[in-house]
């Protein structure tokens, strides 16, 4: 084992430890959790982590070249780091034991791209399915060690489509309601279907959206137009269900339509993207002879 030379030459002998991981889809990687964790002279640790494409990001750096005259201060416990608003700071030198708990992801001087390791935020690392690898190296291995028990890799979940805007009251009291499984991925890493439920029965309806917001317009007397022009249609289908009833249902596999229609609205997406969806439907006594669902928003991921 050896010492290394900051920033140049990485130290020997440290803790390398692999783990495969199948990340959530549309999941953000949200911190890395040191578990058990153990070390006199706190500032001697550098830990990173490597992607499953070979990409090494700096999680934890306070050396900045001391020469093995650091901080004393210890840890004893688990510590999560993270690049997530409002996450602390380490303490200050002069505490004796860090307290275990969330702390915010720390370069100190660290020049990044030195040794092939990166100042990557923490929550714009490539979220990717394989193997990843956590490393911890002392930048002072001669004089003192450590400890590790377990780590993890915290995901952040992906967020929810979002319901917004209020559904019309239909001839026969049918009050129709869209809903996504999940937001898109660019990269269809999911499924994403678009459901209509509380149709009127045995009508011909249709699933709309738009890239440039949200709106509130009025369309007759109990609906609204939710998404502002302009919008793409999705092909006619039939409702099914019941004559007089509200058991009627739309559907529109959004993966498999983009696929077959790359030139429509929005194309190409890219991850961050935001769509605005809502479901038209014939209701002929009503006014414009049509009603509208609620709408939906979805976000899509990478």
């Amino acid at each position: 084992s050896a010492n290394g030379a900051w920033p140049t030459t990485l130290p020997t002998g440290g803790i390398v430890s692999t783990a495969a991981i199948a990340v959530p889809p549309g999941a953000t990687v949200a911190g890395v959790k040191l578990i058990g964790f153990q070390h006199t002279w706190n500032t001697d640790v550098m830990v990173t982590l490597t992607d499953p494409a070979g990409v090494e990001h700096l999680i934890l750096q306070r050396d900045n070249g001391s020469n093995c005259a650091g901080c004393a201060d210890t840890y004893n416990g688990d510590y999560t780091f993270s690049d997530l608003p409002g996450s602390p700071n380490l303490p200050n030198c002069g505490v004796g034991a860090i307290a275990s708990g969330t702390y915010v992801q720390t370069f100190g001087a660290w020049p990044t791209g030195s040794a092939n390791i990166f100042n990557t935020p923490i929550s714009t690392i490539p979220a990717i399915s394989g193997t990843w690898k956590l490393n911890v190296y002392d930048w002072c291995i001669d004089f003192d060690d450590g400890f590790l028990t377990a780590w993890e890799l915290c995901f952040a979940a992906p967020a929810a489509p979002v319901s917004y805007c209020t559904a019309g009251t239909t001839t026969n009291g049918c009050n129709a309601t869209i809903s996504a499984s999940a937001n898109p991925s660019v990269s269809l890493a999911n499924a994403c279907t678009i459901s209509v439920t509380n149709v009127e029965g045995q009508k011909t309806g249709l699933v709309f959206y738009s890239i440039t917001g949200r709106a509130t317009l009025a369309w007759n007397a109990s609906s609204f137009l939710c998404v502002k022009a302009p919008t793409q249609r999705s092909g006619p289908q039939s409702s099914g269900g019941t004559v007089l009833a509200c058991d009627g249902t739309l559907s529109l596999d959004w993966n498999a339509y983009q696929l077959s229609h790359p030139t429509a609205l929005g194309q190409p997406w890219s991850s961050g993207d935001v769509v605005q969806v809502q479901a038209w439907f014939r209701d002929p006594p009503a006014g414009k002879a049509t009603n509208l669902s609620n709408a939906i928003e979805m976000t899509y991921a990478p």
